[in-house]
């Protein structure tokens, strides 16, 4: 069984074409075996051989994203594969420095942030690099990969090989917290944190974290910047 999930209007032969329900496609020529909510479908762990999300599985936000990879790698055969096309962060920087006009530019924030034509499936949530990528399904349970950069529509073709070696429950759950814990800076409430966690169904506090060096330079930079405006507050 190989799942093609989100097909859009690429129908696949010899695969099961999913994608949303009708009433809140923005199509209505789509052709699919299946219309459901990818959060919704469920199928048995270890029954199939692949999966495929083409431009996708950056339309999940974050928290759902990594439990949706979790599934996915249940549900996949060893020796089974998923795959995915997402945009690729750094390549799209690259256009939008080579890009002359802010018009022209408007282009490329679309290919980050998704073209935002309906409420549910339009919005990108989140970008993706070759190394978040290999974390992100380390964390799940696929320790082999494979990618490709597709430079001309800077993307990520991204691809997970389910082996003998089962991750367990318990493991890719405490992965999957500290994965979700890096979305916070140290100094930051956990308010956030705690409200992916619900979500998610998982209970846990938000870890101890480290500080990087790039939030260090950003503290820095605020209390200098608020610093200033207090002298000048003085002075004028």
């Amino acid at each position: 069984m190989k799942l093609h999930l989100g097909c859009g209007h690429s129908y696949m032969d010899g695969w099961i074409n999913i994608d949303g329900p009708k009433n809140e496609l923005c199509y209505d020529d789509l052709k699919a075996d299946v219309h459901a909510r990818i959060e919704d479908l469920e199928y048995p762990n270890n029954s199939v051989d692949e999966i495929l999300l083409n431009a996708v599985f950056e339309h999940f936000p974050r928290h759902i994203a990594i439990m949706q990879l979790r599934k996915f790698y249940k549900w996949v055969k060893p020796g089974g594969k998923l795959t995915i096309l997402v945009p690729d962060f750094w390549g799209t920087v690259e256009m939008l420095k080579e890009s002359k006009s802010p018009k022209e530019r408007q282009f490329w924030f679309r290919h980050l942030y998704g073209p935002q034509d309906t409420i549910q499936f339009g919005t990108h949530y989140d970008a993706f690099d070759v190394e978040k990528l290999k974390w992100m399904f380390s964390i799940v349970g696929f320790n082999q990969h494979r990618y490709k950069i597709i430079k001309r529509w800077p993307s990520i073709c991204f691809t997970g090989i389910k082996d003998n070696k089962v991750k367990s429950d318990a493991d890719a759950e405490r992965d999957i917290i500290d994965y979700m814990a890096y979305y916070e800076a140290k100094d930051e409430t956990g308010l956030a944190f705690s409200a992916w966690m619900d979500a998610m169904g998982l209970k846990a506090k938000k870890p101890p974290m480290p500080t990087f060096k790039t939030h260090e330079m950003y503290k820095r930079s605020y209390f200098i910047k608020k610093a200033i405006a207090k002298l000048r507050h003085m002075f004028i």
